[in-house]
C-alpha cells in the first residue's frame, strides 16, 4: 500500500499545492526513505501510532541527521498523514502530536563582493561560450534568482530595453527584478551568439534564454558547473554553491542600505521572516567585526 499512497500524495501536491520540483523531489525521498523503515519493521501504515513515528524520529538522530534535516521529514510526514486521513484512508492521524525541535537557526553563506567579482570576471567574454557564461554570471548576481528559476528564464522574460526580468518562482508566484546596465550590456552580446547558435543547430527559436552552442537549453546541473568553473579559476578554495550567489545578492544589498521589504519581494520570499535572515546574518558579521577593532573586544 505504502508506494502508491505516496505517488497519489506526491501527484496531489503536484497539482494542487503548487510546490517547486525541488521541494516535492525531497518530499517523495523522505518519504521512500520512511517506507523502507515501515517494511523493515512491518509496520502498517494504518495502524500506525505517534509512538511508531517517535521511534521512527529516534532512528534518525541515530544516524545523525541534522536538526533541519529532520524538520523537513516531519514536515513531510505530516502532510502525508493529513492527506491520507482526509482522503478516509486511516482513520486518525498520528502526527498531529509529532513534533521536532530545531535548535538553531542555520546562516546563509555568502561570498563577499571582491569574491563574487572575481569569479564573474574569470568570464572575460573573449570566446562565445565566456560571453554567455559572462552573461549568465552577471544577470544572475544582478538579479538573486534561484538556479532553477536562472535556468528556466525563457527570452521572452528578459526585457532588456525596460532593463528587467519576469520571473516565476516558488508556488507558480510571479515577481518582475529589476536588472542593472552591466547585466543587460552582457546579456545584449550574447543574443546574437544564441541566435546563430540556433541557426546553426537547424532548431526552430526556442524559448529558454541560455543555450548550449548545439541549441539545447541549459539545466540547472549545467550552471553549477559554470560556477565552479570559474570559481576554481579565480582561486577561491572555500566551498561554493548556486545558492550563495542568491545569498551574496541580498546581503550585498541590504549593507548598501535596502528595504527588507523590498529584498523580500526581490527574493519572491512568501513571508518576511525568511527574508529577515540576512538581517541575522549581518548582525553577526558586526559583532566579528566588534571583536576584532573594540578595544575591549
Amino acid at each position: 500500500m505504502i508506494l502508491n499512497e505516496i505517488q497519489s500524495f506526491l501527484d496531489f501536491i503536484s497539482a494542487e499545492k503548487g510546490l517547486s520540483p525541488n521541494t516535492i523531489q525531497a518530499y517523495q525521498r523522505d518519504l521512500l526513505q520512511f517506507g523502507d523503515y515501515l517494511n523493515i519493521r512491518q509496520w502498517k501504515v494504518e495502524t500506525l501510532t505517534v509512538r511508531e513515528l517517535r521511534e521512527y524520529l529516534s532512528h534518525l538522530r541515530k544516524e545523525q541527521r541534522a536538526p533541519r534535516t529532520s524538520a523537513r521529514k516531519v514536515s513531510a510526514l505530516k502532510q502525508f498523514f493529513k492527506f491520507l486521513f482526509r482522503e478516509g484512508k486511516i482513520g486518525a492521524d498520528p502526527t498531529e502530536l509529532l513534533m521536532v525541535q530545531v535548535k538553531q537557526k542555520r546562516l546563509p553563506k555568502h561570498l563577499t563582493i571582491q569574491e563574487l567579482f572575481r569569479i564573474i570576471a574569470m568570464a572575460e567574454g573573449e570566446t562565445e561560450l565566456e560571453i554567455r557564461d559572462r552573461a549568465l554570471l552577471e544577470l544572475w548576481y544582478a538579479t538573486g534568482t534561484r538556479v532553477s528559476e536562472l535556468a528556466q528564464v525563457q527570452a521572452s522574460d528578459l526585457d532588456l530595453d525596460q532593463g528587467q526580468l519576469k520571473v516565476v518562482g516558488k508556488g507558480n508566484r510571479e515577481r518582475l527584478i529589476p536588472v542593472g546596465n552591466v547585466a543587460i550590456e552582457w546579456c545584449k552580446k550574447y543574443l546574437s551568439i544564441r541566435h546563430e547558435w540556433i541557426r546553426k543547430s537547424g532548431l526552430k527559436e526556442t524559448e529558454r534564454f541560455f543555450l548550449n552552442p548545439i541549441g539545447t537549453p541549459l539545466t540547472r546541473q549545467m550552471v553549477w558547473k559554470i560556477l565552479k568553473k570559474y570559481t576554481k579559476k579565480a582561486g577561491i578554495k572555500k566551498s561554493v554553491w548556486p545558492h550563495m550567489i542568491r545569498h551574496s545578492f541580498a546581503t550585498h544589498i541590504l549593507r548598501n542600505g535596502a528595504d527588507l521589504r523590498a529584498v523580500q519581494e526581490l527574493l519572491g520570499h512568501k513571508s518576511i521572516t525568511t527574508t529577515e535572515i540576512y538581517t541575522h546574518l549581518d548582525i553577526e558579521n558586526l559583532k566579528l567585526m566588534q571583536a576584532k577593532f573594540h578595544p575591549r573586544g
